[in-house]
């Protein structure tokens, strides 16, 4: 499987609701906010930081669902590859969310409210989010595994990517420095999850 060069937010999968059990887990829908690009007559680094701050607003979104990932294992119970993969995803997204945090508040420059998406968009990730919600809670076994890790692949991709924009677009080095950490972890992850998938090929 080859990586592609541009994430995409076909991931959107946010509550699952169980008699009994409320399921919060990946990828939730974003919040609509009205669309909008860098205006013109703003200068290039107000332009780089509007920038910025949308994509470390998505990536803070992103991975406030990615961190409770794991809340999945109360109801399924994957084989234990997949489990401990699941589990150390969900510590990462728990741990980068902590700091996207605590860079913020360092830097109040960096507003993480700042999605911005389209009413379109967030339409589509909701009718799509159905979809892989439905794929998740009627799926067993290998299936399951399966269905659960696309999920990942489409998350980790769309995160790194994000965190890649994010630190293109940060003024300082150190912040920079910091985004780019986010993608390299995340990527990392995607790879690892990739190898998982390919794993399941082979049963």
């Amino acid at each position: 499987m080859t990586k592609r060069t541009s994430g995409r937010g076909s991931f959107f999968v946010k509550r699952f609701f169980i008699p009994g059990v409320a399921l919060l887990m990946l990828c939730g829908g974003a919040k609509a906010q009205k669309s909008s690009a860098p205006e013109k007559g703003k200068s290039d680094d107000d332009k780089k930081i509007e920038i910025r701050n949308n994509a470390a607003s998505l990536l803070a979104d992103l991975l406030g669902d990615e961190k409770n990932l794991g809340k999945i294992l109360i109801i399924k119970h994957p084989a234990p590859g997949v489990d401990k993969l699941v589990k150390e995803i969900a510590k990462t997204a728990g741990d980068e969310a902590d700091e996207l945090e605590k860079m913020a508040k360092a830097d109040k420059a960096l507003n993480l409210q700042a999605m911005q998406l389209p009413p379109g968009e967030t339409a589509t990730r909701s009718a799509i989010s159905r979809t892989k919600e439905h794929d998740l809670l009627f799926s067993s076994g290998t299936e399951f595994e399966l269905n659960l890790l696309l999920t990942q692949t489409d998350a980790l991709e769309y995160g790194s990517h994000l965190a890649r924009v994010a630190a293109a677009n940060s003024p300082s080095p150190e912040v920079e420095k910091q985004f780019h950490a986010m993608d390299v972890a995340l990527d990392g992850l995607w790879h690892r999850v990739v190898a998982a998938i390919r794993g399941l090929h082979g049963k």
